[in-house]
């Protein structure tokens, strides 16, 4: 129902935007440009899932098998340039992410109109949500340092562009219902669901291609002469590592994935 960008539409027929992005959030292509060498690498390990599970010659499969392990073991250098964003010293470190911008803003909003005490226990709140997303983000940058895999969808997920407003996609009766209603979510809401769903597409990626990797080694160890070729959790896992990826690439602006993709194999090819 709700999608960040410059516009809010909610008296309107269809939702409207000015980012020319489809209203989507953005960040500048270079931030894209790791994640975009890890959707190229999935597709080819994808690929060749795809071959597997057409092929039902023992000795094929078996090749098909270690020619996925090789990629799976030898995954391409994510970063070749791009520069890492500022990251967190301490836990408490002052926030500088737009969702946190948004929420000091919000909160300054709901300050508004309450006597000297209530607004000193708001600001107390506010600076408890500051210390906990600081803790947040300090533990995911650690994270990072050990899975080049995580630290390229943060990378880009760290440098999205969110606009101060945004488009509300509801039904027209839906929309006005919201409004009579006083429901309409707060930018910090909208933007902090955006970032949820990034986050949940990353995760189910990363579980997934663990465990493919994992599932495709033991394959390949097995003796071909005692073991029968067992494909379905090999396929299975590597479908939802490819579609998760694609589902976080479906939050980005379609132009900005295809100028990240033609400036990545253009860097291949030199």
């Amino acid at each position: 129902l709700l999608q960040p960008t410059p516009t809010l539409a909610a008296e309107e027929e269809e939702p409207t935007s000015n980012t020319g992005r489809n209203g989507k959030p953005f960040a500048p292509l270079d931030a894209l440009l790791p994640a975009t060498r890890l959707k190229l690498w999935v597709g080819e390990i994808y690929m060749l899932s795809k071959d597997l599970s057409n092929q039902n010659d023992r000795q094929q499969q078996i090749i098909i098998l270690q020619q996925m392990n090789n990629q799976l073991s030898n995954p391409p250098k994510l970063f070749q340039g791009e520069t890492m964003s500022k990251r967190t010293n301490t836990p408490t470190a002052q926030l500088t992410t737009s969702i946190s911008s948004a929420n000091k803003d919000q909160y300054q909003m709901n300050r508004n109109g309450l006597n000297m005490g209530d607004k000193v226990i708001a600001m107390w709140n506010q600076a408890d949500v500051e210390r906990q997303w600081g803790m947040l983000q300090y533990a995911e940058s650690k994270r990072e340092e050990g899975n080049e895999m995580r630290a390229a969808f943060n990378f880009y997920a760290r440098q999205l562009s969110f606009a101060d407003e945004y488009v509300l996609t509801a039904p027209k009766d839906k929309r006005k219902e919201m409004i009579r209603n006083d429901a309409l979510p707060s930018i910090t809401a909208v933007i902090a669901s955006d970032l949820d769903r990034r986050d949940l597409y990353r995760n189910e990626f990363l579980t997934a291609i663990d465990d493919a990797v994992a599932e495709v080694a033991y394959q390949v160890r097995l003796t071909p002469e005692e073991e029968v070729v067992d494909v379905t959790d090999i396929v299975t896992l590597v479908n939802a590592a490819h579609e998760a990826c694609e589902n976080w690439f479906s939050l980005i602006p379609s132009q900005d994935v295809e100028e990240a993709v033609a400036a990545v194999m253009l860097k291949d090819a030199k």
